[in-house]
């Protein structure tokens, strides 16, 4: 039965206001107390994100110093004239130091792509030496499966872009195009700039990844249409190869595709060229970057 208002008494009515506004208070005390635990718990988020970047940092500090002082004493040695059978053991030294590397350098980028930590460090670089040192790393893997690796650059200048990210997605690119390659076969890399972009394409004949292009092949520990690889010899990777080349490479502006027909797989990247006032550093002839110190001597890192 509805109640006229006029029949509501002033206590009822004060009853009610006060019933309302204890309610609205009640209210009120929960969300401050929420607010208080959301704001506790986003503390603790930041201090645990703090740490897990210099457990990071590192981590890879113990990994990457030994690495490369035993990567550049086991190149020493390979110079050196020995013995057949020292020879191979210096090669098979030299190759195993190489997988390691590229295996835990993968490990750590994803490591800081989940961390966030992508930002990007804008240097003039030769795009040439970036690919041949990247293509180097898997001269063993050329050689043993006697593939005819060509370039086409068709650049006549250098770039703006970031050369360690650039190193690692052509590292990836180039060890998924031997890996895939049937022996005797042509890996060939191509770039010129078109517009304001950089495109580059890789392609291998060999086993086809996918047929269909899909989402999923950039996808992080997604091992797409690869278990019955005739061409691959060595065993299965980590699955996060092409997980990191599609981060490194929006990082960058820029996109990543693939297509493929019966034998041949071809990865396509489209990189949006920078201004050269972006750069903060020169590279040198060994794909090293000059930067400026204090003094404004260049130094060689």
């Amino acid at each position: 039965m509805k109640r006229n208002f006029e029949d509501v008494s002033d206590t009822v009515l004060l009853e009610e206001v006060k019933r309302r506004f204890d309610q609205k208070n009640s209210t009120l005390e929960e969300m401050e107390f929420l607010t208080k635990k959301l704001y506790v718990l986003n503390e603790k988020l930041k201090e645990h994100d703090s740490i897990k970047g210099e457990f990071l940092s590192l981590i890879k500090n113990v990994f990457n110093n030994p690495l490369s002082s035993l990567l550049n004493l086991s190149s020493m040695m390979r110079k050196n004239e020995d013995s057949p059978k020292t020879q191979t053991m210096k090669l098979l030294l030299d190759m195993e130091l190489r997988k390691l590397d590229f295996q835990l350098n993968n490990i750590f980028t994803a490591a800081e792509i989940e961390a966030g930590e992508i930002a990007n460090y804008w240097s003039e670089i030769d795009l040439r030496l970036i690919i041949e040192e990247a293509k180097e790393a898997f001269a063993y893997l050329i050689e043993e499966k006697e593939l005819h690796f060509s370039s086409d650059i068709e650049l006549d200048r250098l770039i703006v872009s970031d050369a360690k990210k650039l190193h690692t997605i052509f590292a990836n690119l180039i060890s998924n195009a031997c890996e895939y390659s049937f022996p005797t076969h042509n890996v060939r890399i191509s770039a010129r700039i078109e517009d304001d972009h950089l495109l580059i394409s890789i392609a291998n004949t060999g086993d086809v990844i996918i047929k269909d292009p899909n989402k999923e092949l950039f996808s992080r520990f997604k091992k797409v249409g690869v278990h019955a690889s005739k061409a691959r010899t060595s065993i299965d990777g980590l699955g996060l190869g092409l997980s990191i080349v599609n981060a490194l490479v929006e990082s960058l502006d820029g996109e990543v595709t693939y297509s493929s027909n019966e034998n041949l797989t071809q990865f396509n990247l489209c990189l949006k060229l920078q201004d050269t006032s972006k750069a903060e550093a020169l590279m040198s002839e060994s794909a090293n970057e000059f930067m400026f110190d204090d003094t404004q001597e260049m130094k060689e890192f």
